[in-house]
C-alpha cells in the first residue's frame, strides 16, 4: 500500500497517460493522493513583460491574473478528480494549486505533505522531443529526497 502519493500535473495528455499506466500496473491501494498543479511564475512575468495593461499598478494586475489562473486550475482539477480517484484506487484526494517555479514547488509540497512517492510523467505539455525526460522531471529528480516513479508517457513511434 502507498501511504501518500504526490501527483504533479500540467493537465497534459501525458500526465493523464501516466495515471492510467500507474493504474494498470499498480495493484496496491493508495491511502491518499495529493494532486498538484503549479502555475509557472516565470511565464506569468513573461506575459506581462513589465507592462500593466488594465491597472495602474503591475503588482495588482499580477495578483488578479494569479487568482484567475488558480481558479481555472482548481476547476480543471475538480473535473478530473473523480477519474483520478478511481485510477489511483483511493478515497482521499487533496488538490493543491501553487504559483512558483514548477520543480521547486513539487519538491516543497513533497516535503510539506511528507509523501511516500512522487508520481511523475516522463513528459508534460511540451511533449516528447527526443529526450529521455522533461526538464521539470529531471530537476525534481535532482532536488528531492523522496522516491520518484517516472512513467513513460509518450507514444512509441
Amino acid at each position: 500500500m502507498f501511504r501518500k502519493i504526490l501527483f504533479p500535473t500540467d493537465f497534459s495528455e501525458g500526465s493523464m497517460r501516466a495515471i492510467q499506466r500507474f493504474n494498470r500496473d499498480n495493484e496496491s491501494e493508495v491511502k491518499e493522493c495529493v494532486i498538484l498543479h503549479v502555475i509557472d511564475e516565470g511565464k506569468l512575468e513573461d506575459i506581462l513583460n513589465g507592462y500593466s495593461y488594465f491597472y495602474k499598478k503591475e503588482e495588482r494586475e499580477m495578483q488578479d491574473i494569479k487568482e484567475k489562473l488558480k481558479e481555472k486550475a482548481m476547476k480543471e482539477m475538480q473535473e478530473r478528480a473523480e477519474r483520478c480517484r478511481d485510477m489511483m484506487k483511493t478515497k482521499n484526494i487533496k488538490m493543491l494549486v501553487r504559483v512558483g517555479i514548477p520543480y521547486e514547488e513539487i519538491v516543497k509540497v513533497a516535503e510539506e505533505e511528507n509523501v511516500s512517492l512522487i508520481l511523475m510523467p516522463s513528459h508534460g505539455k511540451l511533449g516528447y522531443s527526443h529526450e529521455l525526460m522533461g526538464s521539470t522531471t529531471i530537476r525534481v529528480l535532482r532536488k528531492t529526497k523522496k522516491p520518484v516513479l517516472i512513467i513513460k508517457t509518450h507514444k512509441e513511434e
